[in-house]
């Protein structure tokens, strides 16, 4: 005769994550992919409310749980009402993606104080904080999942984008950091995107440097949001022994 579990057993708690940026294309994707396994999100804006309500009602119609918090990365009061408002929601935060992000096209020599303050401000210091102030709780719960967004830029370069290249640098090198700190329960990675069709590339993809950076990726083709979504689930879900990792997302354009 069959064993059957005990109709008391306690059902599985349902894993949950914050996406910073989750109202952009990648964002969104990531939303989307996350939803898809079964995890609740919380899909963070700053200014595109919008697009997070229609994100949060397209997960809605697929029976997912969801919701779209707004908050300005860069203030740590700000962030941590979102991360109140999470754990009021949802109970914890298992899975942190901090996918917010800035990219500016400026030639180095006119890159002013407020654009190099600004970029890295979300870039890098939006980060920080989020990770600041979620990693208690996962050190607490002994259990999370850290994924930074960084950036083929910030390991090569960018002359049309040097301050972006700089910010996206200064996040892999948090990420191993921050790997080191929050071993052995929490997983601390990075995914680093090179030339994704999306809206906030759009004009570097149609600029002669972007044509120049095509001819250097070797599957001949700019990336797809889903194919960044796809590795973050991997790092979110999977990969229990990956910490300190960048997994690059660019056709082979950097091999490092």
């Amino acid at each position: 005769m069959a064993n059957h579990p005990p109709t008391d057993s306690p059902t599985p708690r349902r894993r949950v994550a914050l996406i910073t940026g989750g109202s952009g294309d990648i964002g969104a994707a990531i939303a989307r992919a996350l939803s898809q396994t079964g995890v609740d999100i919380v899909v963070g804006y700053r200014e595109r409310k919008a697009a997070a309500t229609a994100l949060v009602h397209e997960l809605h119609a697929q029976k997912r749980r969801a919701l779209c918090l707004q908050a300005d990365i860069t203030s740590r009061e700000q962030v941590r009402t979102m991360i109140a408002q999470t754990i009021d929601a949802f109970g914890t935060i298992d899975i942190l993606i901090n996918n917010a992000g800035v990219l500016q096209q400026k030639p180095f020599q006119v890159i002013t104080d407020e654009d190099w303050d600004h970029t890295l401000a979300v870039n890098l210091k939006g980060a920080f904080l989020c990770i600041q102030e979620v990693l208690p709780l996962m050190l607490a719960q002994r259990s999370g999942r850290i994924v930074n967004m960084a950036s083929s830029g910030g390991q090569v370069g960018g002359s049309l984008a040097p301050h972006y290249a700089a910010s996206k640098a200064g996040v892999v090198s948090l990420t191993r950091s921050l790997a080191r700190l929050a071993a052995p329960d929490v997983c601390v990675n990075c995914v680093a995107p090179g030339l994704i069709d999306t809206r906030m590339t759009e004009a570097e993809i149609d600029s002669e440097a972007g044509t120049q950076k095509l001819c250097q990726i070797p599957l001949g083709h700019v990336g797809t949001v889903e194919d960044v979504a796809a590795s973050v689930v991997f790092l979110a879900t999977s990969a229990p022994y990956i910490t300190g990792h960048t997994l690059n997302v660019n056709g082979g354009l950097y091999f490092g």
